[in-house]
């Protein structure tokens, strides 16, 4: 049947123990002590990842106010520019319909005295005319 050794048994067992120890200093400590550090390296990466994603969300929120601030400062100044266009524009109306009125009232200032020197010197003619009328009106 089975012999067992004792010896051979305790050999076993002390190299079963030494190859456990030897292992756990050797292979087990290291890579366990790697597989935290690498942990603790993810976890940290991972921390900075959200924090990156806080500042650019800080960052994204801060640009959308200040492009909502140059919005409204531009339709403000939009809006100040047309009205002082408007001004403007009003201004130079009524300065050309002035000009214009002025320009009307001389216009007929010097029709009227037009009229009278027309209707003097027709007068002052009228003989001629008379005379030739009749002229023409024998030769009928």
């Amino acid at each position: 049947m089975l012999d067992i050794n004792p010896i051979l048994l305790l050999i076993t067992l002390a190299v079963f123990i030494f190859l456990v120890r030897y292992l756990n200093s050797k292979l087990y400590v290291p890579l366990l002590k790697y597989m935290e550090d690498r942990d603790d390296m993810l976890k940290g990466d991972r921390d900075s990842v959200n924090q990156n994603y806080s500042d650019i969300e800080a960052l994204h929120s801060e640009a959308e106010s200040v492009l909502a601030q140059a919005r409204q400062e531009a339709a403000s100044a939009k809006e100040a520019i047309i009205s002082e266009a408007k001004e403007t524009i009003a201004k130079k109306l009524e300065e050309k319909k002035e000009a214009l009125s002025k320009s009307y009232a001389e216009f007929e200032k010097n029709l009227a005295t037009d009229r009278v020197s027309l209707k003097n010197h027709l007068l002052a003619d009228s003989a001629s005319i008379e005379s030739s009328l009749r002229d023409r009106f024998a030769s009928i």
